[in-house]
């Protein structure tokens, strides 16, 4: 082998081999790129459906937890939890969001949780407690453009 195909062949193995930890696909996607040949980055195509966006919940949910709530939408909505969730110590919220404004959770006119939202790359989670749940009528304030995803849990035994 000549010296150039061999440095190219090695680094093509390394890409390889970089490429095929568990711990790395979710940090490549959250930056927003995706490797190509020759090693430079191409944007993530950002998706136009939320159907289409990532699952929040990204890693399995301790045994014993509830899934309160689930549902993919775009712009303002609104969702009433159920009775269980105001008695629970906390709850856990996962959204994952696609456009170029803000995605926030509002509860009783205040802010619970929110975030940028960008390419739809992005997973968020907030961890509600008891302290700080104003009431079981939230509505999610976004742009009729942003596309989103969420999920809502409450942890075993609570």
């Amino acid at each position: 082998m000549k010296p150039s195909l061999l440095a190219a062949a090695l680094s093509a193995l390394m890409l390889v081999s970089a490429c095929s930890g568990e711990a790395q696909p979710r940090a490549a996607a959250t930056h927003g790129a995706t490797a190509r040949a020759g090693g430079t980055p191409s944007p993530v195509q950002t998706p136009t459906s939320p159907d289409r966006l990532p699952n929040p919940v990204q890693s399995p949910l301790p045994v014993g937890s509830k899934t309160l709530y689930t549902k993919t939408g775009h712009g303002k909505a609104g969702v009433t939890l159920p009775a269980s969730a105001g008695k629970a110590s906390s709850i856990t919220v996962m959204w994952t969001c696609a456009g170029s404004s803000k995605f926030d959770i509002v509860v009783a006119g205040k802010a619970l949780a929110g975030s940028d939202c960008g390419d739809g790359s992005g997973v968020f989670t907030a961890e509600i407690p008891h302290a700080h749940m104003r009431g079981l009528a939230w509505k999610f304030s976004a742009a009729d453009s942003v596309i989103w995803r969420i999920v809502v849990t409450q942890p075993p035994g609570k």
